[in-house]
């Protein structure tokens, strides 16, 4: 009798100590099988999500370089390194300009560092906000300007001469797959730009900066035959050594942009700065009052561009 009572409970633990080590299995062995099955099923996913996103996003730069070239709003800012401008620089005596003997040098004329601040694509809603804040600080500037026929852009054209900015140019078109197409569609432009400008203010204007800079890598003709025929024309184009980075397409405060000249500009004695004068470039604008209470407070001399002011320049792919 006992020992089959002993046999009953053995046999009871026995199978209690079998589902136990069944549990352990199922736990240890298939459940860590089954989670395999489903995380491979949710990173098939995933790669599946990645893979339909990148495609969209391949699409959506497609577009954007489009909508950039038609965008009165053009991105010079694609087309280069803001970042590495310094490199990208030829040295001062590399550039080949001779000035009349009559003429003083900007670097002789005035003591201290010199900063020529220079707006891109304008004019637009914001160029009577810039106007106004440099008229309050009492310094010129420098307006590389496109083609705008509409009234108002005619009277600001005019407000830039009238006051003593340097009215410069930059392109009719500002589309680069137009501009820079060929030799002939290179030249139409400039032409195009600099007599529209002379019938609307009566200036000539002989100063101009390439769409991209002269550095850019967009352009089926070469840049060297561009600056030759600028050169036979008696235009002097610029570049820049100092860039606020409002080029991006981003959101940028006007804290940044003024941070990025205030740094660009110290160390330097002559500074070109690259700004833009757009319709969404609102926290340019904003940037100015820091950005001039700055240059007054070091007693930097902020100029316009003129015959007196060398130029600077990038290096060309293709340069000769």
């Amino acid at each position: 009798m006992d020992n089959r009572v002993g046999y009953v409970v053995y046999h009871r633990k026995y199978s209690r100590l079998q589902k136990f080590i069944m549990a352990i299995a199922v736990v240890f062995i298939i459940l860590p099988s089954v989670l395999c099955v489903i995380l491979f099923d949710r990173m098939n996913k995933m790669q599946s999500r990645i893979d339909e996103l990148a495609a969209a996003g391949r699409q959506g730069s497609v577009a954007g370089q489009a909508e950039a070239e038609d965008d009165d709003d053009g991105m010079d800012g694609a087309l280069y390194n803001e970042s590495d401008d310094t490199q990208a620089l030829k040295d001062a005596s590399d550039i080949k300009y001779s000035r009349p003997s009559d003429i003083v040098r900007d670097e002789d004329r005035y003591h201290g560092a010199r900063v020529y601040l220079t707006f891109d694509d304008g004019p637009s809603d914001n160029t009577d906000a810039i106007l106004d804040k440099l008229g309050e600080y009492g310094v010129k500037a420098t307006f590389f300007v496109v083609m705008k026929e509409d009234e108002k852009s005619v009277e600001r054209y005019k407000r830039i001469v009238n006051e003593g900015h340097t009215l410069a140019m930059h392109s009719a078109s500002h589309v680069y797959s137009q501009i820079y197409s060929s030799y002939d569609a290179y030249t139409e432009d400039v032409n195009q730009l600099r007599s529209y400008l002379k019938s609307v203010t009566g200036v000539t204007p002989v100063y101009y900066r390439f769409p991209g800079g002269s550095s850019n890598t967009v352009s089926s003709v070469p840049m060297s035959e561009c600056i030759e025929y600028l050169d036979s024309q008696g235009i002097i184009y610029y570049d820049w050594n100092v860039a606020s980075g409002d080029t991006d397409r981003a959101y940028v405060s006007s804290s940044t942009i003024a941070d990025n000249v205030i740094r660009g500009v110290e160390g330097k004695q002559s500074s070109v700065v690259l700004m833009h004068d757009t319709n969404k470039k609102t926290t340019t604008v904003d940037a100015l009052d820091s950005i001039l209470k700055y240059m007054s407070d070091t007693g930097k001399n902020v100029l316009p561009i003129t015959e007196g002011t060398t130029p600077v320049h990038h290096r060309i792919s293709d340069a000769k």
